[in-house]
């Protein structure tokens, strides 16, 4: 699967069990439900196929739900629909009385707009701009003959427009997201960082500890997105309302910013909207589609979001392949990812994800285990970008689901009794079982003292998979194969209590494990044999051979 995570909205296309089956078979991380297109019910409903399909499958798809948000809107117009002339005046009023005004729902909004404010309608396809004001209505003057239609979506760039957070539709859903236990709330038309705080608190008032999703698709949202990533959890570049708010032209830089700004305090980011939206129809992307998403990659996004593709595509299986697959290929070629280049947040668990990150190329391990109780130590891993995989160890199933959105994370559950555990060997013994891994295969290892601990990532180490028997000095070969403990004695690596019980012909064993001193002379002639040592070694149990072991060169450990 690919390090890069994938997000599919569900609706009418994709709402059944054998169709969210196949999309997760091929690389889905998350599910969107979009609450501007579903009723009360359907959160549960959804919630519970999930969490069906997890527990069938091994997995941790999370669930997230993106709350629609109070939204600017006209009015509605006789015929349903309002003919727009360039140059002509109309005005902004709480209520039309004659046919050059325009309703607005929100008209408490009419008192902050100023001469030479921009207004666009219809999803940015038509524009005006403020030419007057009056007691309780605004002017603004057409840019464009066009038409628009009842209750027509409004955008005014760059006025911070103050419509509360959430509507009391918003807070039916968060009520029922939260009884049904999703991972993450997105919030829409994100401002500033007191509407995240605003559903934080709301959010904790009903007992809920879910994530916050920003959406920044306003120019305000954009202008605030250093405040706003401190107090959220993940990003979203949501860029379809951005490209309304923005100057199309501005909308790729300003997806790169958005990542950046967001990657420099550790936190996740989503590309969304329009990714491969020929798919809604096509069983296939177009070239610029796929350049999009790979682009998005490139940029060092965590996740990649799907909507029409999935919520009412014919094609919402072979719609995630194709991510999935444009992904694996990019990740194959681009091996390395940039860290943040200026780290704002925890210093000490920055400094251990980056010692992580580092000990695990230099030591050639096959990844990275993360002992975390609340995802931090996890996050933080994810956002130095590890070129190996990273496995996010946990003993909660809801904190599993969340590290599904970080880039490169695999979630895995421990059982809850494990947090009891002080012995990091021991936790890596039943994670090594518990993912079905051979013994000899190095991994570092990073944890809080004691393991699990809230907040207290200070451990990294480099372990060898295994039953540890024992650990010596190395001389930077390993060898693996039957134990013998006397020189007569059948086997591949001989255990001696001396250096004077090193066989004159040491090339006859691939490993030496020596419970004393050697010399240098012996230790040369050793390498230069290919034969691997271990030197004043410390046993942990007695051996009495017939065992089949391995010797670490990089560690020094002995394991079965």
């Amino acid at each position: 699967m690919p390090q890069t995570k994938i997000i599919a909205t569900v609706g009418p296309a994709s709402d059944r069990k054998e169709i969210i089956s196949g999309m997760m078979d091929r690389g889905l991380s998350c599910v969107r439900i979009n609450t501007a297109h579903v009723e009360s019910g359907y959160i549960a409903k959804i919630c519970s196929l999930i969490f069906s399909l997890n527990r069938e499958k091994g997995k941790h798809v999370a669930v997230m739900v993106d709350l629609k948000g109070p939204e600017l809107r006209t009015s509605s117009f006789p015929g349903g629909k309002k003919s727009i002339q360039a140059g002509k005046i109309f005005r902004l009023v709480p209520e039309p009385e004659s046919d050059n005004d325009i309703g607005i729902n929100y008209p408490g909004i009419l008192s902050s707009l100023e001469p030479g404010d921009a207004v666009r309608m219809s999803d940015g396809r038509v524009s005006f701009s403020v030419t007057g004001k009056g007691k309780d209505s605004v002017e603004i003057t057409a840019s464009d003959d066009a038409e628009i239609r009842d209750r027509s979506r409004i955008n005014i760039p760059g006025r911070v427009i103050d419509l509360g957070t959430l509507t009391d539709r918003d807070r039916q859903f968060l009520k029922e997201g939260i009884d049904s236990q999703v991972d993450y709330f997105a919030l829409s038309f994100v401002q500033s960082k007191d509407n995240v705080q605003s559903l934080q608190n709301a959010i904790m008032e009903l007992g809920g500890t879910q994530g916050i999703i920003s959406k920044i698709e306003t120019k305000s949202g954009y202008s605030n997105i250093e405040e706003i990533s401190a107090v959220s959890d993940v990003i979203m570049v949501a860029r379809g309302d951005l490209g309304v708010e923005l100057p199309l032209t501005e909308v790729g830089l300003a997806q790169k910013n958005i990542i950046y700004h967001s990657h420099r305090r550790g936190k996740p980011t989503i590309v969304a909207t329009q990714m491969l939206e020929s798919m809604v129809l096509s069983d296939s992307p177009t070239r610029a589609e796929v350049s999009d998403a790979t682009n998005a990659i490139l940029d060092n996004t965590d996740a990649l979001m799907l909507s029409e593709e999935t919520a009412m595509g014919k094609f919402p299986v072979e719609a995630v392949k194709y991510l999935s697959e444009i992904s694996e290929y990019v990740e194959s070629q681009r091996k390395e990812f940039p860290e943040p280049e200026e780290f704002i947040g925890n210093r000490v668990a920055y400094s251990i994800a980056v010692a992580s990150k580092v000990i695990s190329r230099d030591s050639s391990a096959e990844g990275i285990i993360a002992f975390t109780r609340t995802g931090n130590t996890a996050r933080m891993i994810s956002a130095v970008r590890p070129s190996v995989p990273v496995y996010g160890v946990v003993s909660s199933e809801e904190i599993a689901r969340k590290l599904s959105l970080y880039r490169g994370i695999t979630p895995v559950y421990m059982p809850a009794g494990d947090e009891k555990i002080t012995d990091v060997n021991t936790m890596t013994r039943n994670f090594q079982k518990a993912m079905g891994i051979r013994r000899g295969l190095r991994y570092v290892v990073t944890s809080g003292a004691p393991y699990f601990l809230f907040g207290g990532t200070n451990d990294v180490r480099v372990l060898t998979m295994g039953n540890y028997l024992g650990v010596g000095h190395t001389n930077g070969i390993s060898a693996e194969g039957k134990l013998a403990v006397d020189k007569g004695k059948a086997g591949e690596i001989l255990l001696v209590a001396g250096s004077d019980q090193i066989p004159d012909s040491p090339e006859a064993y691939r490993g030496i494990i020596c419970c004393s001193g050697v010399s240098s002379s012996m230790r040369e002639k050793l390498r230069n044999s290919g034969t691997a040592l271990l030197a004043n070694t410390e046993l942990f149990s007695k051996l009495s051979g017939g065992e089949d072991i391995f010797m670490d060169g990089y560690t020094g450990l002995i394991v079965s």
